[in-house]
């Protein structure tokens, strides 16, 4: 059974995601959803990119005001992806992380193993994940292929 560790938060509802999520299910496999729990002030917003950045619906107009608010919005994410992974038959499992990414996806790596890593990101200019050169730390640090998704504007 191939296992994937799935990372994502704001893009987590996206239909790339669930495409490449699909592409996977021809075979027995074990999904690993992993939300870093961002915190509110690293939300993309349009109105933080000036009010007008080509982006799909699934981004939020207004980032949360508030941590808490954050936290409860990746847990709807999470809950709902969970979900549609069941009803498409997929075993899944998921959890909120830590709200560094490369922290959350380590924490993930010391009781789990997987096969792949499928990042969901935000589009470049406005992925802090991106600057960051996450997909490549990733691919370094757990020494599986990393598949990185960012939505179409």
């Amino acid at each position: 059974m191939r296992r994937y560790l799935v990372v994502a938060n704001q893009t987590l509802a996206g239909p790339e995601l669930s495409e490449e999520i699909r592409k996977r299910l021809d075979e027995p496999c074990y999904f690993y959803v992993l939300v870093p729990n961002t915190r509110a002030m690293d939300y993309y917003s349009l109105a933080a990119a000036g009010g007008h950045v080509p982006m799909p619906a699934l981004i939020m107009e207004c980032g949360p005001s508030a941590d808490q608010e954050a936290t409860a919005q990746a847990r709807r994410r999470l809950d709902h992806l969970l979900g549609s992974l069941e009803e498409m038959g997929a075993k899944a499992e998921g959890e909120l992380g830590h709200a560094n990414p490369l922290k959350a996806i380590a924490n993930a790596l010391e009781s789990h193993e997987f096969d792949e890593v499928i990042l969901s990101t935000l589009p470049q200019p406005i992925s802090r994940w991106l600057r960051m050169d996450l997909p490549h730390q990733v691919q370094r640090h757990c020494g599986v292929p990393v598949v990185t998704i960012t939505p179409r504007g």
